[in-house]
């Protein structure tokens, strides 16, 4: 690890100041480099300096300073682990100045994306780095195996090509490489799937180091890189009332159960796989529970991209999760309540026939409605990406955590309440 002392401390200059103390992080190796944190001033006397608990409790908000200091801590550590694992020469002057682009959004001479750690990686290493140490090394194997030949592929086109040199130029070389002689690659369908995978390391290249996302360098390609479907298949608000209103017989229980699942898919945006794998141990969020038993939110990991969700219940699907939750039981869900999801779509045909639904009835049509739904509600995206299990980015995925708490809770659940 590059040798590198972080603190915290006051007023390290004795500057008079009317108010209180100036609250600073030091960067010390050989010499000290101070950044200012911009925190309220605090009585000196209210100032102990111990890791963690930087700010004592005779200040108001000692809590809120201290997290803040130690967050920031954090963000100066990972820039330098940054630097570690590349390789790259890091000076205290530099790791204050990457900071102060990076997080208090200061224009600085020579401190650009283009001078980020990691610019002078080339692009095929820095997807072979995303494998191992980014958002593709969660991904499943079977998505790995398509960022494997996306940077042989890569390297074959241009091998010294650096994430710098990243612009609408290399994208349409690219192209024109893959539809040439020099790959097998026969269609354009397979085009796009590699120019949009590109796409997602340079979206985590801009996010990790927190430059702009040139949104233009993949539009008006001559492929569907960006292609959407023509039309999304959701259930809109008769439709859903009506799936809602059906009765069942008693031999038609496991219609009853398909219905009450895919309400439940409607109001969490779940796929229906991961909605039966939520296991029982660590399905709810407990913090929550400790301090409303009513505030209930489900919580795993999506199959797919191994990507956290954490979905407040409304009343609707509260309701749902009460009717069929086992106590005791290894999954949210008992067996006897799950099925695969091929007979679960199979039934929900029958149940489209009942409510003349025009389109094919599948488990995704409850994701996409929930979507829908809270778009047209106005749900924040940070939000929505959170409950759908969408990867954050690195420099939103530092503060997820934090999202969890019951003002979220509230706040989420003031739009979705049905």
């Amino acid at each position: 690890m590059i040798d590198m002392k972080i603190t915290a401390v006051l007023n390290p200059k004795n500057k008079k100041l009317l108010g209180g103390e100036a609250i600073y992080l030091c960067i010390n190796r050989k010499v000290r480099h101070y950044i200012h944190l911009k925190l309220d001033k605090i009585p000196k006397n209210a100032w102990s300096g111990k890791p963690l608990k930087w700010v004592n409790t005779q200040y108001l908000y000692a809590e809120s300073h201290n997290r803040v200091i130690s967050r920031e801590i954090h963000h100066l550590k990972e820039i330098v682990q940054e630097f570690y694992k590349r390789d790259e020469v890091l000076t205290p002057e530099k790791l204050k100045n990457f900071y102060l682009v990076k997080y208090q959004g200061k224009k600085i001479k020579g401190v650009t994306g283009a001078a980020a750690p990691g610019a002078s990686d080339t692009i095929s290493s820095y997807i072979e780095y995303s494998l191992k140490y980014g958002t593709s090394s969660k991904k499943a194997d079977g998505t790995r195996k398509i960022y494997l030949t996306l940077r042989n592929l890569v390297g074959s086109f241009r091998s010294q090509a650096v994430m710098a040199d990243l612009d609408e130029a290399y994208v349409l070389g690219f192209i024109d490489f893959l539809r040439s002689d020099a790959t097998d690659i026969n269609s354009d369908t397979t085009v796009a799937k590699y120019v949009d995978r590109l796409k997602v390391i340079y979206r985590e290249y801009c996010d990790q180091y927190g430059i702009l996302f040139k949104k233009r360098i993949f539009e008006r390609l001559d492929v569907n890189s960006t292609k959407r479907p023509d039309k999304i298949i959701y259930v809109n608000d008769k439709q859903y009332e009506s799936l809602e209103n059906l009765k069942f017989t008693h031999e038609e229980k496991r219609l009853e159960i398909t219905r009450d699942l895919f309400l439940l898919l409607c109001n969490t945006a779940l796929y229906y796989n991961d909605l039966i794998a939520i296991g029982s141990e660590n399905g709810f969020d407990e913090n929550l529970l400790e301090v409303n038993p009513g505030y209930l939110v489900l919580q795993g990991k999506r199959k797919k991209n191994g990507e956290e969700f954490w979905i407040p219940l409304n009343n609707t699907a509260k309701r749902i999760v009460k009717k069929y939750h086992v106590e005791g039981g290894e999954l949210i869900f008992p067996r006897s309540v799950a099925i695969s999801e091929q007979k679960f779509n199979q039934h929900l045909k029958v149940l489209a026939d009942r409510i003349n639904f025009p389109d094919v009835l599948s488990n995704k049509v409850g994701r996409k409605t929930f979507g829908t739904w809270t778009d047209r509600l106005g749900m924040e995206d940070n939000d929505i990406r959170m409950i759908f299990g969408h990867s954050p980015g690195s420099v939103l995925k530092k503060y997820y955590t934090e999202r969890k708490t019951i003002e979220t809770y509230q706040k989420i659940l003031s739009c979705i309440q049905r």
